[in-house]
Parts: structure tokens; C-alpha cells; sequence
């Protein structure tokens, strides 16, 4: 994958998945080494652009009983990928944690590290795939330096040669293990933009932290789109900027990817669609009235 920079991490069995340049094999093995899940953790997990800064707002909010509080988003939720990277080091980074700690990642369930059904809470969160192609093209655009057309991406993102890998590799391991676990809550981008009450509901239950109306509402207006655009804590500039491109949230749409795709590659994409979920029982809204 020469469009844009990357480093190659192993995924486990005997492949490897390209990662962020910044997030080399030796940071992995080091999180893998040393990072010891505690039993109330809570981590908010995602492939790239499927809800995670939001998600990671809503969990934020709620462990905090309707408080955003004097932290950035990211420092409040730490990106665990990146922990290794951290000046004072991991260890001592996590030594300086207070309370219930919150953790986001996009790390493939075979690459998380102490994982166990017994310990800590994990909130994995999908989003259909068009939109998720689509809006990871314009973040790479943004801030990855890609420079290719949108023709290209779509290619390498079906063939699973973008960050992260193949969406489809690290979705469904994360849904049929939530079939099998009780620590593993697995909610649906589409289904948080239709009943956002619900699901931030669905999501306190899952952590046990009890909400009265009034902290229930606070976490909603906190969460929305409008307030986490403007609010500073959540909308900054944590990374370069290509002039001209979209920034951190673009528009947050249900069924975008009608702008973007010819009717062409979404047929395409839809044969492998079929091939890949086949089976799986895990269905996607794709806005329209359209479910796959």
C-alpha cells in the first residue's frame, strides 16, 4: 500500500494488518507485554470511522454522570494503540489514572491485549460499510496523506489494504464473540443515529452506572453532533490538516455514500458483501429504507 504511509503489524495468524506508521510491531508487542485489563475498564472499540469519537463521548459522559469535566476527549479516553508512545511511558501514564478508566482503540479482537470474558466492559461499535469507506477516504485525505482518487481507495478498501485491514475481518470476530460473552456490547452507528436515548440507555446499563432522567438528558445534549462540533473539548486540532479537507467530524450521515460511490462499485461492493456476511446473521442499515 504505497498511497500513503503505513507500518505493518501482525495479526495473529501468521498475516499482518497496516497500521498508522506511528503504530509500529514493537508498540503492539509492548501493549501485549504490559497492559493488564482491570475488571471495571471500559473500552470503546471501532474500525475507523464507524462512531468512535462520539461513542467515546457518550461512555465519557455517562462514567461521569453528565459531566464533561476539565479533560480533552482524548486524554479523558485514552487511544490505548498509543500508550507505548507515551514520553513518561506507559506504565507511569497508567499510574496516573483516577477512577474508572475508559480506553478507545480500533484494534482488531485477536490484538487486544489481557483480553478475557471476565474482565472489563467493551462497547464495539459498526457502522455499514459504504459510509465507513467513504468517510475513511476523506479522513486519510485530511490527515493520513493520501493523495489518490477516491477510484483507488474504494479498490483498497475492498481488498482490506487501508489502516486497519479488511473492515470485514475485524467486525464480525468482534460480533460473533458478542454473541458468545456478556462483556461485549455490540451496537450499530445507524442504530444510535435513529434512537440516541436508547442506545446511551443500552450503554449505562451495560457499564452499571445508573441515570436519572435529568443525567440522562445531559448526556444526550452532550453528545450530539452539534454540541460536540462546537465544544472545545471534543473538536480540536489533535493532528495536521491537509488545507481544504473535511475536518474530525464531516457530516455524520446515514446513507452518504450514495454521493460517493457509482452505481457501478456499489454493486460490486455489494457481491462481496454477500460472500462475506453470509451466514453471520449481522444485517446494516444503508440508509433508505435499504437493510443488508
Amino acid at each position: 500500500m504505497s498511497e500513503y504511509p503505513c507500518s505493518f503489524v501482525s495479526n495473529g495468524a501468521g498475516g499482518q494488518i497496516p497500521f498508522p506508521p506511528f503504530i509500529t510491531q514493537s508498540v503492539m508487542d509492548s501493549l501485549a507485554d504490559e497492559f493488564v485489563v482491570q475488571d471495571d475498564d471500559a473500552f470503546v472499540v471501532t474500525y475507523p470511522r464507524s462512531g468512535t469519537t462520539w461513542t467515546e463521548q457518550i461512555v465519557h459522559l455517562i462514567l461521569n454522570q453528565g459531566e464533561q469535566g476539565e479533560q480533552r476527549l482524548t486524554d479523558a479516553a485514552p487511544w490505548l494503540e498509543t500508550l507505548p508512545n507515551r514520553p513518561d511511558g506507559m506504565k507511569a501514564f497508567l499510574q496516573t489514572l483516577r477512577g474508572r478508566r475508559l480506553f478507545t482503540c480500533h484494534l482488531p479482537l485477536a490484538l487486544m491485549p489481557d483480553f478475557t470474558a471476565s474482565k472489563g466492559k467493551y462497547i464495539y461499535v459498526a457502522r455499514n460499510p459504504k459510509d465507513v469507506a467513504v468517510s475513511c477516504f476523506h479522513h486519510v485525505r485530511s490527515f493520513g496523506g493520501y493523495d489518490g482518487t477516491w477510484d483507488e481507495y474504494f479498490d483498497l478498501f475492498v481488498q482490506g489494504q487501508v489502516m486497519y485491514g479488511s473492515y470485514f475481518d475485524h467486525v464480525l470476530p468482534w460480533w460473533q464473540a458478542s454473541r458468545k460473552v456478556a462483556n461485549i456490547l455490540f451496537l450499530k452507528y445507524e442504530d444510535m443515529k435513529r434512537d440516541l436515548v436508547g442506545v446511551v440507555g443500552q450503554i449505562a446499563d451495560f457499564v452499571e452506572v445508573p441515570l436519572n432522567q435529568m443525567t440522562l438528558e445531559r448526556v444526550v445534549a452532550g453528545s450530539s453532533f452539534q454540541a460536540m462540533t462546537t465544544n472545545e473539548k471534543t473538536n480540536f486540532n489533535w493532528m495536521p490538516q491537509r488545507e481544504g479537507t473535511p475536518g474530525q467530524y464531516r457530516k455524520g450521515l446515514i446513507g452518504d455514500w450514495r454521493n460517493q460511490l457509482s452505481p457501478e462499485q456499489s454493486h460490486s461492493f455489494d457481491e462481496v458483501y454477500s460472500q462475506k456476511m453470509s451466514g453471520t446473521n449481522l444485517q446494516f442499515d444503508f440508509g433508505d429504507g435499504l437493510i443488508l
